[in-house]
């Protein structure tokens, strides 16, 4: 293996007129580096490491080219921790025989270097963990559609209709309980049944990263603002609703019976009820005539001046498929988005299929996007 020193990332990236916050485990890198697919992942400080021991490929799924046909280097931007991304990517160059580097980033800022970067973009893949961002590359024509039959398994609204970009896998926006403290009688249906007094010094959530803008954005479209500003000031103001850095703390407090349930994201939860903690899992708003449980999509899509055009479509096709998504559930237990990829032993009791799940509406993404601008402005007070 060789080590070799990349040029660094300008710092100077425009963020645009929408904030982005991506809706990533333990969020997203501060600056773009690049990796090489690797045994293991680079340290801290950016280098691009070369393996050596790649192997020549089979033929992906159909319609994926044989790896005869295709280009024998594949760049992904990737707004998912490289720590995270980079099984994927082997899994990738070991079937195939392509190197892959990954460039890894926040979502907003690599959209935006997609964007400077134009026709000369070196970047072939854009993974995201916010898909809005993915939408907006599609709005401006800087992606290319992608037109699969395994796109066709993925539910219509985690998919651009044109095919420019896909979802992936997804996490869902749970509540966690522990199960010492709340009787199974008395779990949360809802998540405004957290706004009962009875729940009063109770309840943690997470600052505004790990899925809540786009919760709190969700909520205003469906409640309203001033009802999710009422249910969030009494959460916090009235209730004493613990706000802690991230969703990893929110669910160690409530395993460890600091507090009786917490807000988060689905994939904090399956590792530590694996380790056999006494908690479960809730999927809020399910009956009749509620909002349904939000679920996050983290979508793929090919650049429209990508370099190397057909490896990057035969890289859509392999993530999408069982051995694809496989590493990526492995790494973080998140769930398929194809119905016909399996969860195995990915999850944890309590987590559900997506098919099991009432979701909530569909969003416009403009209005979703005003709403998260909106949410970030009105609710970094109250949750800081």
């Amino acid at each position: 293996m060789t080590l070799a020193q990349p040029r660094p990332v300008s710092r100077r990236v425009a963020l645009g007129a929408v904030t982005s916050f991506a809706v990533a485990a333990c969020g997203d890198a501060a600056l773009p580096t690049t990796s090489a697919v690797a045994t293991k992942p680079s340290g801290p400080a950016p280098t691009v490491a070369v393996a050596t021991n790649t192997v020549a490929g089979t033929p992906l799924a159909a319609p994926s080219p044989t790896t005869a046909a295709m280009e024998k280097e594949l760049v992904i931007y990737s707004a998912r921790r490289e720590v995270l991304m980079m099984p994927t990517a082997e899994a990738f160059q070991k079937k195939t025989g392509v190197k892959v580097s990954v460039k890894s980033g926040g979502s907003a800022e690599l959209r935006e270097l997609v964007a400077q970067e134009g026709t000369a973009t070196k970047a072939d893949i854009f993974f995201t963990t916010d898909w809005v961002d993915a939408e907006l590359l599609r709005r401006k024509n800087l992606l290319s559609p992608h037109a699969s039959p395994l796109t066709e398994g993925v539910p219509a609204e985690f998919r651009a209709a044109d095919g420019a970009w896909t979802g992936v896998i997804a996490r869902s926006r749970n509540i966690v309980v522990n199960t010492n403290l709340v009787k199974r009688e008395d779990y949360p249906t809802s998540v405004f049944d957290l706004a009962d007094p009875k729940w009063k010094g109770k309840v943690a959530a997470s600052t505004l990263r790990d899925g809540m803008p786009i919760w709190l954005a969700s909520l205003i479209l469906l409640k309203g603002e001033a009802a999710t500003l009422e249910f969030f000031t009494t959460l916090i103001k009235q209730n004493g609703m613990k706000v802690f850095g991230g969703g990893s703390e929110v669910t160690a407090a409530v395993s460890q019976g600091e507090f009786a349930a917490g807000f988060i994201n689905h994939y904090y939860y399956v590792p530590k009820k694996r380790e056999g903690a006494p908690i479960d899992l809730v999927y809020p708003d399910q009956g009749a005539g509620q909002i349904g449980t939000l679920v996050i999509p983290l979508a793929v899509a090919a650049t429209k001046h990508a370099p190397r055009p057909v490896v990057a479509k035969a890289f859509i096709d392999f993530v999408l498929t069982p051995e694809g998504a496989a590493p990526m559930m492995t790494m973080e237990g998140e769930m398929p988005l194809r119905p016909d990829v399996p969860l195995g032993d990915h999850g944890a009791p309590g987590v559900l299929r997506m098919h099991e799940i009432k979701r909530t509406a569909s969003f416009d993404v403009d209005k979703l996007i005003a709403a998260r601008d909106r949410a970030i402005e009105i609710f970094t007070p109250l949750f800081t």
